[in-house]
C-alpha cells in the first residue's frame, strides 16, 4: 500500500497493483473576486465587473477603501468601485499524482495552462541490475527549451524558472 497526504489528509491507495492516479482539479471560475461583496469579478476596460456587468460595488464603504485619502471626495456607500483581490490558486487548472510501479516512479504534474497538458515531474528509481547507477533514484524536471512545453520557462537561476 502506498499512502499520499493532501492538505494533510491521507490518502489511501490500497489497489491491487499498487498504482494509483489521483488529481485535484480546480473548481474556481474566475480569477478575481471583491474583497467587500465576495462577487466574481471579470476584467474590463474600464475597470472590474461583476456576473451582471456592473462595475459599481453594493457593499462599497469608503472608509474602507485603501486608494481613498479624502473620505469628503469618495463615492457614497455602495456606489464606489468593486475591489478585485486575485482567487488563491486560480493560475493553476489542477495537479495529478501517480504512482506506477512498473516504471518504479512517482509522477506529479501540474497544469497552469492549457488544460490538455501539464508540467511534469518524474521521480523513479534506476532498476539494480542496471550496468550503471543499479538502484539510484532520478529526477526529470521540465526545462527551458523543452520540446512541446506546457509553458514557456526561463531560468531566474539553477533549478528555478519563471513560468510563462
Amino acid at each position: 500500500m502506498f499512502v499520499l497526504s493532501a492538505n494533510g489528509e491521507m490518502i489511501s491507495t490500497d489497489y491491487d497493483d499498487d498504482s494509483s492516479v489521483i488529481t485535484f482539479e480546480n473548481a474556481e471560475d474566475t480569477e478575481w473576486r471583491c474583497q467587500a461583496c465576495g462577487e466574481s469579478l471579470s476584467e474590463e476596460s474600464d475597470g472590474y465587473a461583476d456576473e451582471s456587468g456592473s462595475l459599481v460595488c453594493d457593499s462599497y464603504d469608503p472608509y474602507e477603501d485603501p486608494e481613498i485619502d479624502d473620505v469628503q471626495s469618495a463615492p457614497d456607500f455602495r456606489e464606489g468601485p468593486h475591489h478585485p483581490q486575485r482567487v488563491p490558486l486560480s493560475w493553476a487548472n489542477g495537479a495529478t499524482i501517480h504512482t506506477d510501479p512498473d516504471e518504479d516512479s512517482i509522477t506529479v504534474t501540474i497544469s497552469v495552462g492549457d488544460p490538455r497538458g501539464a508540467f511534469a515531474f518524474t521521480v523513479r528509481r534506476i532498476p539494480d541490475d542496471a550496468l550503471d547507477n543499479g538502484g539510484r533514484l532520478i529526477m526529470h524536471t521540465p526545462y527551458p527549451g523543452e520540446p512541446l512545453p506546457h509553458v514557456e520557462l526561463t531560468t531566474a537561476h539553477t533549478g528555478t524558472y519563471w513560468v510563462g
